[in-house]
Order: structure tokens, then C-alpha cells, then sequence
């Protein structure tokens, strides 16, 4: 549990948009995925977002997650900060009986992504770059097979449409639909084509809440790639300079 924060710097959107067009990928540090992206800041309706919005990971988890949200919302509330309608972000040091961390906090990322469906199914033979294509075979690894058990009937005719993903914020998102509270979040388009999100999109309408995160990670998100190159499109916001933490081993 979270005792205190101590703010280090409250940055405006200017220096956001700067540190997000810092952001790495995990396989690719050369590229900076967001370096001539398009970046704003929304306030968008809990209505917006169950209907509009898609998530990698469908569950999102009570203990450790939802709750600390929470926590935060009130500490930083204590400090005359709304983290639900951050205009920047805010650097700050968490203290607890454990230990003091230093982190970022920033509004919800959502990328906006040109995707292509084939019979109601993704097709991501068209987004992969050269790049990403030799990366596959230098680790032996192909498209993820479980990607054809994905249908998405809302897309019944084949081309390619404009998908919404959360990359960052999913439980912050989650506490204010709970809350019934409109918030701010960070739409990013025309990210770097040919390195797309990690984990394929799911619709919001199947967000669903568990107690505890299992110890081996969740297993309802479908990653793009085969292992071992599974995380290789992460995005690392840490390089960036945003310290929201790094990719989880599962």
C-alpha cells in the first residue's frame, strides 16, 4: 500500500508529446514509435469508451490494480491533482513500507490503428514491415495461429478499419467507467507503420473483473507474434522518460 507521494514535476502537454516521441519498441530500440505520430488529449464518456474503445487483455484485477487507482486518485487529490483529468503528466516518488519508487503518470494511451479484416477476421499480413519480417526470421517465429480463432462481426466487410487499442491505462480507464466519470486520455494516430501493437484488439463490451492477478500473468490476451518474439512490439515508455513500468514476463 501507497503511504505517500511526493511530486517531483508537473509537466504540460508539450513536454508529454516530447517524451512520447522518445518511446522504443522492446525488439526494435531503434525505432521510436511515436516520433511523428499525431498526439492529443481527449476527454472521452464511459459510453465513448464501451463502445469505441478495445483493450489487448479483457480482465482487468481488483487487488493491486483497481484498487491502487484508487489510492492514487486520493493521494493526488490530497495534492490538488485530478489523475483522471491530467492535461501532462507528473512526476512523483511513491513511499510505502516496502520500498520508495519513482514514477510516471501520464492520461490513458490509446493508439489508433488502421487494421485489416478479412472475412471478420484480422488480417495482419499487410502491417508487417520488412523489419519486422526479417526480425521473425532471424528468431524463428511467424503471425500467432490463435489470431484466426478471433472473429470480429462488427467487421463484416473485408479492408481496413480504424481500431481504437488501450496500450497503457486500462485499469485507470476501468475506475472511471466505475466511477461514471468522464476522463481525460491521449489518442495517438499515424504511429510508425509496419510495427503494430504487440496483442491483437478486443472489444471493451468484454472487459470483465477478476479479484487477483494469477501469479503466472493473465492468459486472455492473444499476442501477434509466436514466442519468442511475442514482446518484441512492445512499447517501452521508459524510454521515453514515462516511468509506468516495464513489459511483465508472461
Amino acid at each position: 500500500m501507497i503511504k505517500k507521494i511526493e511530486i517531483q514535476n508537473h509537466f504540460k502537454q508539450s513536454e508529454l508529446q516530447r517524451r512520447l516521441k522518445e518511446v522504443q519498441l522492446k525488439g526494435f530500440p531503434n525505432i521510436k514509435i511515436y516520433k511523428d505520430a499525431n498526439i492529443q488529449i481527449k476527454n472521452i464518456t464511459p459510453e465513448e469508451i464501451e463502445k469505441n474503445l478495445f483493450v489487448p487483455q479483457p480482465t482487468v484485477y481488483s487487488v493491486g490494480f483497481l484498487d491502487r487507482i484508487d489510492e492514487l486518485a486520493n493521494l493526488f487529490s490530497a495534492k490538488g491533482i485530478d489523475i483522471f483529468k491530467l492535461n501532462g503528466g507528473v512526476d512523483y516518488t511513491a513511499y510505502s513500507d516496502e520500498e520508495t519508487t519513482d514514477w510516471t503518470i501520464i492520461p490513458p494511451v490509446i493508439e489508433r490503428a488502421q487494421i485489416n479484416f478479412t472475412n471478420k477476421h484480422l488480417n495482419y499480413n499487410l502491417h508487417l514491415s520488412n523489419e519486422v519480417r526479417g526480425y521473425m526470421e532471424r528468431t524463428n517465429c511467424d503471425l500467432n495461429p490463435e489470431l484466426a480463432n478471433l472473429s470480429y462481426p462488427e467487421y463484416p466487410n473485408s479492408g481496413s478499419h480504424p481500431i481504437d487499442i488501450v496500450c497503457d491505462g486500462s485499469h485507470r480507464i476501468q475506475s472511471g467507467i466505475e466511477k461514471k466519470i468522464s476522463q481525460n486520455i491521449i489518442l495517438i494516430a499515424s504511429s510508425k507503420s509496419g510495427f503494430p501493437y504487440y496483442a491483437a484488439p478486443k472489444p471493451y463490451s468484454e472487459v470483465h473483473i477478476e479479484n487477483k492477478r494469477p501469479p503466472e500473468g493473465g492468459n486472455d490476451k492473444t499476442h501477434i507474434l509466436k514466442s519468442p518474439a511475442h514482446k518484441s512490439l512492445y512499447r517501452l515508455f521508459p524510454t521515453g522518460g514515462i516511468l509506468n513500468g516495464t513489459v511483465r514476463p508472461e
